[in-house]
């Protein structure tokens, strides 16, 4: 049964827990989600379950069907790649605009993520480490300070976040490879050479590609 946070609806609550367990890859794609195992494991009615499902849908995590009920999508590989263009897209003039150009406080919370990810890889926990990786990400996004930038990167994490856990499970070695190559693009971030940031960010990225084609 999941608990209520103080402050959440049960419709929230319900839309976190689910998330987190098709992300994790708890839920995989494919898997049919019967509303009697929701209910019962969620410890709800369907109508926050529903509200939540609807939610999911939107975002492309679950399809919604009268006949065959819910179940979890499997990200398509023209999904990937569109997923992958836009994110590469964003990324790319984020760290070309913010190089150079970022103060003390920015960097404290990259490398205070930083950090958190190198735990996450001590302990072996890929689930964490890919929701740190995501962060991480986002934060470089959202120091452009433009909202419009930060809801679009948002709304395709948690897809690009089921790739990049697959990435993982499939070569858990490349975990180091990525925290280092975080740890340049920050380094990068606070010198003066924007093509530099732009080259690394491009790396990084491009991996995820590689290994899914």
């Amino acid at each position: 049964m999941a608990s209520v946070e103080e402050g959440k609806t049960l419709r929230d609550t319900a839309f976190d827990v689910m998330k987190q367990n098709i992300i994790s890859g708890e839920w995989p794609g494919g898997m049919f989600l019967p509303e009697k195992y929701l209910s019962e494991l969620l410890g709800m009615s369907k109508t926050p379950i529903r509200s939540a499902l609807d939610r999911l849908e939107m975002m492309g995590l679950v399809k919604l069907s009268p006949k065959q009920g819910v179940i979890v999508q499997e990200v398509s590989l023209k999904k990937i790649l569109e997923i992958y263009e836009l994110r590469l897209s964003l990324e790319t003039f984020a760290v070309r605009k913010l190089t150079g150009k970022m103060d003390d406080a920015f960097f404290r919370q990259l490398d205070e993520n930083l950090s958190l990810q190198a735990i996450a890889i001590d302990r072996e926990d890929i689930t964490r480490y890919v929701e740190l990786d995501g962060q991480f990400h986002e934060m470089i996004v959202a120091g452009l300070d433009n909202e419009e930038y930060t809801e679009v990167m948002k709304r395709i994490q948690d897809k690009f976040m089921l790739v990049v856990r697959t990435t993982f499970v499939r070569n858990p070695s490349r975990l180091m490879g990525s925290l280092e190559e975080h740890w340049q693009i920050r380094h990068a971030l606070s010198g003066q050479d924007a093509e530099l940031s732009l080259r690394l960010i491009e790396q990084h990225i491009e991996y995820v590609k590689v290994i899914m084609l």
